[in-house]
């Protein structure tokens, strides 16, 4: 019967439960013959409306005999049922903002960025939100970056970044002194020496939840990755970088 099916039980306790009804008080064996189901899924099935409150038993003779509990009775399992679900409701509810955190910290994306409008809209991206910049440097390449310094207007990217007040850490090689002197000017600013063995031909920046890594060169392409966690890793990476660094 289907329309049992649809109130909450399984084929086969709909099968076990119409069953009962028919014949009335029955052993499991008769269950069994007029169903034609394996013996233990008529057990299982009756032990379950027995849960229910759909069905009981009697020992005769020390023999189990089952019969069909009163259709109305499944008005008090509907009624038990809501109770419960009321209550994983409310229990759900005090998890929630926890399960909420953990999806927001698996949500990750990358987009890929080529050329120089790309690494434009990366620049712009920095300046689109209120988070701190931290940023290692390119090192060998970085000098043929700066062919491109108009195509990306750096000084107009400061100049907006120091009207904002975003501020920017940033790490160079030791071999762009020069360059870190000039960054130290600028406010919301704070620039220093890297030893070259840890800078490489690419730069990192990291603010909020986003992580952006800028391979310099003539066709310059970035990546910009999306998540929590990358973008905390690899800022516990740059303050470990910042400390043996020199001003």
């Amino acid at each position: 019967m289907k329309e049992l099916e649809k109130l909450g039980l399984t084929k086969n306790e709909s099968d076990v439960y119409l069953a009962l009804l028919e014949i009335g008080l029955t052993s499991a064996k008769a269950v069994i013959e007029k169903t034609r189901l394996h013996r233990q899924i008529v057990y299982d099935a009756l032990n379950k409306l027995i849960e229910k409150g759909l069905a009981s038993y009697v020992i005769q003779a020390n023999r189990k005999y089952f019969k069909a509990s009163n259709p109305e009775q499944f008005l008090d399992y509907f009624s038990q049922e809501k109770e419960k679900i009321k209550q994983q409701e409310e229990e759900f509810k005090k998890i929630l903002p926890e399960l909420k955190e953990k999806r927001q910290k698996e949500e990750q994306e990358a987009t890929i960025f080529k050329g120089n409008r790309g690494i434009k809209s990366l620049l712009d991206d920095m300046l689109n939100q209120k988070d701190e910049i931290l940023t290692i440097g390119a090192s060998e390449i970085e000098a043929e970056a700066f062919q491109y310094h108009l195509q990306f207007n750096l000084p107009k990217f400061h100049k907006i970044r120091e009207k904002k007040k975003i501020y920017y850490k940033i790490l160079l090689s030791e071999d762009l002194r020069q360059r870190v002197k000039e960054l130290n000017k600028l406010k919301h600013t704070e620039a220093r020496i890297l030893s070259k063995e840890f800078t490489s031909n690419s730069s990192t920046n990291i603010y909020g939840e986003k992580v952006s890594i800028i391979m310099w060169g003539s066709q310059p392409f970035g990546i910009l990755i999306k998540s929590r966690e990358i973008a905390e890793t690899q800022r516990k990476h740059f303050e470990l970088l910042w400390k043996i660094s020199k001003k």
